[in-house]
């Protein structure tokens, strides 16, 4: 308390509150921080109602929305967009897709439970395994739901017959292709009355039969009587089709124009029947805006908020998953530097105080430390848990940052151990008879308190940083989601063009160490007696 009363009126703390930057960035880690101890009281409140079977939190939709199983909970279909944008539409049909899918689902199993005779679950815990968090079926009968699911299969089973367009158009392209280098050999033949003279006759006889095919089954399943392709009447390529079967071409072979307006026609129809699939969003979101509705009020919001960065491979919400993964960050950064620093600082302090073999040992064990590689040692003292029964927790990571950052804080306070216990106020100290403990722990260690809260400042960055490294790399978190994880995840999303979790990730922990950053600096400022002036 003393030491608190000291800072608030001493001029270092002035300064660092007239510092703008630095009060900006303390109410980032403090937003941060609110954070953090929201979702750890939850967690703890939550754990406290499951060992007592009093209550689930689970079911509280405003304490129970930051809770770890929130994080893993599927909300919606893979990779929806953010802010209530809207991906591309055959992204969007997918996404419609995956919804239905789920309501067929329900009728599956609905039948399924009436013709056994075994246990089997009731409808209404069947319809709630379909709703995704506050999203559920519409409160409807079962015949009224089935009414509106075959209408919007309906739809589906209208746009799988506009892609069996497709092909066609395909099949009509190469057939075109291979009709011109047959009129080309057919113009250059020079013998009319030969055999290989009929074959040709004939291969282009049913190269032109092929096209007229396509052409009509095309128009009968065309989407409007005006696309460019079904419009085409082929009918005049027919004469010149038997003529070629009776091995009598006419002059010329067919005529070029129909077959250049068949060209063209292929050349646009493609963007006709994408134009005429996606229209079909338009029929069929209503629909499923009856099968599903948004929900009001109070859920309503929160499952907005869960959708406001959207969703991941998985369906899970991006905005939950970096809340909650910027509470294993802190609590990563708080428990590590407060051990390091501590660790460090004490050991750096009796080193510089003392002097002699512990000042020796002290300098061999971070020399010895330091040599080696700073991620290989963290990668290494994170695989002594692998198969332990630590290994799925944040222990690990604890004890590898904790065994590695303490060389810091340990060499600069030794440095500044050893400028300390020649000053007068410590000299004075020993005359009066004060032991060597009283005086580390009296005036030694108070007087590096600066070091200490600038240390534990970069190291808070560093242990956060190192957690989403070793989490990437597959040594570090091992269940439930962090920054790390969520980067790693989204490596085939990324391919895709779907950046959002890794946005908001790369996002979430930028501006945190940034602000951190900036705080560093602050105090360094104010509180290094080489700045402080």
């Amino acid at each position: 308390m003393m030491l608190l009363n000291r800072m608030s009126e001493s001029p270092a703390m002035r300064k660092l509150l007239r510092n703008r930057g630095a009060m900006v960035a303390m109410s980032i880690i403090t937003l941060y921080m609110i954070l953090f101890v929201w979702i750890a009281s939850m967690q703890f409140v939550a754990w406290v109602g499951a060992t007592t079977n009093t209550f689930d939190l689970t079911e509280r939709p405003v304490m129970g929305a930051l809770l770890p199983s929130r994080t893993l909970e599927r909300v919606g279909a893979s990779n929806q967009l953010g802010f209530g944008l809207h991906a591309e539409p055959s992204k969007r049909i997918d996404q419609v897709k995956f919804y239905f899918g789920q309501v067929d689902g329900v009728f599956t199993e609905i039948e399924q439970a009436n013709g056994e005779n075994g246990e089997a679950r009731t409808v209404e815990e069947i319809l709630d395994s379909t709703s995704l968090a506050e999203l559920r079926l519409a409160d409807r009968p079962i015949d009224e739901l089935q009414d509106i699911y075959d209408r919007g299969m309906a739809v589906f089973a209208e746009q799988d017959t506009l892609r069996r367009l497709r092909p066609k158009i395909v099949k009509i392209d190469i057939a075109l292709e291979k009709l011109a280098a047959f009129r080309a050999q057919i113009d250059s033949a020079t013998i009319r009355d030969d055999e290989a003279f009929e074959n040709l006759c004939e291969d282009t006889g049913y190269i032109l039969e092929d096209i007229i095919t396509h052409l009509s089954d095309y128009a009968k399943i065309a989407p409007t009587d005006t696309d460019p392709l079904a419009a085409i009447d082929a009918d005049i390529l027919t004469e010149a089709m038997d003529a070629l079967l009776d091995y009598e071409p006419m002059d010329p072979v067919y005529d070029q124009g129909v077959i250049d307006q068949i060209q063209a026609a292929t050349d646009t129809a493609g963007d006709g029947i994408d134009a005429a699939v996606n229209a079909k969003l338009v029929d069929i979101e209503p629909i499923l805006a009856e099968l599903y509705p948004i929900p009001n009020g109070l859920n309503g919001m929160i499952y907005k908020f869960r959708l406001m960065l959207g969703t991941d491979q998985q369906g899970r919400s991006i905005m939950l998953r970096a809340l909650y993964s910027a509470k294993i960050a802190i609590q990563v950064g708080l428990i590590v530097s407060f051990c390091a620093v501590l660790f460090g600082s004490i050991v750096g302090a009796a080193a510089g105080y003392f002097g002699g073999i512990i000042d020796h040992l002290v300098i061999w064990l971070y020399s010895t430390f330091s040599s080696i590689p700073y991620l290989v040692l963290l990668v290494v003292l994170s695989f002594m848990f692998t198969g332990s029964a630590l290994e799925k927790t944040l222990i690990p990571l604890y004890v590898a940052f904790s065994l590695t950052f303490w060389i810091g804080p340990c060499r600069v306070t030794r440095g500044e151990a050893l400028k300390l216990k020649s000053l007068d106020y410590v000299q004075a100290a020993q005359a009066l008879g004060a032991s060597k403990a009283r005086i580390l722990l009296k005036h030694i260690i108070p007087n590096t308190s600066h070091l200490m809260f600038i240390n534990s400042s970069l190291l808070f960055i560093g242990a956060i940083k190192g957690e989403v490294v070793l989490t990437f790399l597959g040594l570090g978190l091992k269940e439930g989601v962090s920054w790390g994880t969520m980067i790693s995840q989204s490596k085939p999303e990324v391919v895709s063009g779907f950046f959002w979790q890794i946005g908001a990730a790369t996002f979430f922990m930028f501006v945190l160490v940034l602000a951190f950053n900036i705080l560093t600096d602050a105090l360094q400022d104010a509180f290094d007696p080489k700045h402080v002036g």
